[in-house]
């Protein structure tokens, strides 16, 4: 039923040739976000060493989404989290400044809160995590501050006619009532979950349950997230129940634990609803981190070797930060998303877009 060699083999060419190369602020107020990485355990790196780890992300969103635009038309693409890369927010501006204040005071850059208009016009729509709930911990009402930040960029992005959604974690039937009808309030579309591991399959009929095909995003009226198979052992019996359900879109890691890819005609019994009509199966990528248990996964690979393998995520058991603007990473992610298309997806989620953020960490500006 599952089929490894579909990603463990060579996929075409590849999409890049070999290339060189948070703090938040709500209308002009700096708000605390608490870093990952304390300040005291980074040394020092002079600016003109630090590269703009940002853009080198955006250039891999567009090239990722023309590909997928170019194969096949009305090809989706979700970016998860990491707004910056649509929206030009502060430390960005601060890396200019360091490194080029004529420039600067010429107008050579954009402005804070500016868009960049080449990753905006990549990508569909942007899935937040927590953004009324749960976002720094389950079931706990997400900061104030960062919350008015990602509801700007939400509602901006939705002027420009890409799709927010977002995904709330909570258990409390109370706060999952109040989430949702924040979430319909501002136009988005959201789902809450229980727990930040994307694993349960609901039971019962969805919100907003839509009888008709979906071929868009925008015509999605309900979605489920499901990135992890949970409580099923057997691959056989989680397609069953995500195929027994009426959800207008599926967001899913097409991936079985140690066991490869879904085959082509598995993915396609996913693109439609127990009713019948036809729902909209996006799959999801990961850009910015590594994982043991993928098809380019080798025997023997630990941070360091191959150079692109950058750290372990103490967050993510089994997962990897990754120098992600090296061209052998860059040739991975050309083989994973041939791959993907290849099933038949309708589109993807871009994941672990905000790796960013941990390499920002790492090299502070001031």
């Amino acid at each position: 039923m599952i089929d490894r060699r579909r990603f463990s083999l060579g996929l075409g060419s590849c999409l890049w040739a070999t290339t060189a190369t948070a703090e938040v602020r709500i209308n002009g107020t700096v708000m605390p976000e608490p870093s990952r990485i304390p300040k005291k355990d980074v040394p020092f790196t002079p600016v003109d060493l630090i590269p703009n780890y940002r853009q080198m992300m955006r250039e891999i969103v567009i090239e990722l989404a023309n590909y997928g635009h170019q194969r096949k038309n009305n090809f989706i693409v979700l970016l998860r989290n990491a707004p910056e890369l649509l929206i030009k927010e502060r430390r960005e501006n601060e890396w200019e400044l360091a490194r080029d204040p004529d420039g600067v005071s010429a107008g050579k850059y954009k402005p804070e809160g500016a868009m960049f208009r080449p990753s905006v016009d990549a990508v569909d729509g942007i899935l937040l995590d927590g953004l009324f709930v749960g976002r720094e911990k389950a079931n706990a009402p997400t900061l104030p501050a960062m919350t008015d930040y990602l509801l700007a960029a939400a509602r901006r992005l939705a002027g420009e006619g890409r799709r927010p959604l977002s995904i709330e974690y909570c258990a409390d039937a109370k706060g999952k009532a109040e989430a949702l009808a924040r979430a319909a309030k501002n136009g988005i579309l959201s789902v809450v979950a229980p727990d930040p591991q994307l694993l349960a399959i609901p039971s019962g009929r969805p919100a907003q349950e839509n009888p008709g095909h979906v071929s868009g995003l925008k015509q999605a009226q309900n979605f489920l997230p499901i990135l992890t198979p949970g409580p099923f052992k057997d691959p056989a019996a989680w397609l069953a129940a995500l195929a027994d359900t009426n959800y207008d879109l599926l967001i899913l890691d097409p991936f079985w634990p140690g066991r490869g890819s879904l085959t082509v005609a598995e993915a396609k019994q996913l693109t439609y609803k127990q009713l019948g009509t036809r729902r909209l199966v996006i799959a999801l990528l990961p850009v910015g981190r590594a994982a043991s248990d993928r098809f380019y996964w080798q025997d023997g690979w630990h941070p360091g070797a191959p150079p692109w393998l950058a750290a372990k995520d103490d967050d993510h058991p089994g997962q990897y930060h990754v120098k992600y603007w090296l061209p052998e990473w860059k040739a991975i992610l050309s083989r994973y998303i041939q791959g993907l298309m290849d099933l038949g997806v309708d589109g993807v989620l871009l994941d672990a877009a905000d790796e960013y953020l941990y390499f920002e960490d790492l090299t502070p500006l001031e």
